[in-house]
This record gives C-alpha cells, structure tokens and sequence, in this order.
C-alpha cells in the first residue's frame, strides 16, 4: 500500500520536473535567440556555410530553418548540424542543442520549424 502512494507522489514530481526542464529550455533558447538577433551577424562563411551549397540551402528553405534563432516565444522543432565528416543533416531538437551545448559531436548549423504541413505553404 505505500508503494501505491508513492506512486502519485512520484508522477507528480516528474512532471514539475519536466515542466521546469522545458521551462528553463524555453528560456535559454529565447535569451539566446534575443542575444544572437541582437548582434552583428557573421558572414555566412564564418558559420560554415557556403553560399554556393545549394543542397545546404534547399535543406535549410525545406524546414524552415534560421542559422540566427527564432523568437523567444518559438520552440524549434528540429536542429541541422554538421557532423565530423562534415555532412549536414536534420536532427532532433535536442541533439542539436546538445551539440551546441558540446555535450555531442559536431556543429550546430541552424535550428528549424521543421517541414510546412502538407497542404500548406
């Protein structure tokens, strides 16, 4: 029986938990958004991207993507990052910010909306 009760207890706990991790995500993305927006923007070379790739680009146009952030109100939804060999792909939002945290290898290239619903556009 107190197992049963602890049971609750501990749901409860992991959802505030969870809320304050999202939370405290939500703000960091945001004043990093703010900060990033604020500053000089670097060329695109110096993030890595060359003008000339076009699949980066078509890559980055298909998903809605912003090498600068989003809105302290917006919650990318998936990251683009260059690995070690040097190729882009999509990832989850959360391995991106981990590679931007150098909590994973790689390189943070953009961060995404992620594909446009079909229909729409």
């Amino acid at each position: 029986m107190h197992a049963a009760q602890n049971h609750p207890l501990r749901t409860v706990a992991t959802s505030i938990r969870t809320a304050t991790t999202a939370a405290a995500l939500t703000l960091l993305v945001g004043l990093g958004a703010v900060s990033v927006l604020g500053a000089p923007q670097p060329p695109a070379d110096h993030l890595g991207l060359s003008v000339q790739d076009e699949a980066t680009s078509r890559l980055l146009e298909r998903n809605r993507c912003s090498t600068t952030g989003f809105g302290p109100e917006v919650i990318p939804a998936t990251a683009v990052i260059r690995d070690r060999s040097g190729h882009t792909k999509v990832v989850s939002f959360e391995r991106g910010w981990a590679v931007f945290n150098n909590e994973r290898p790689g390189e943070l290239v953009a961060v995404c909306l992620g594909r446009p619903a079909s229909g729409r556009r």
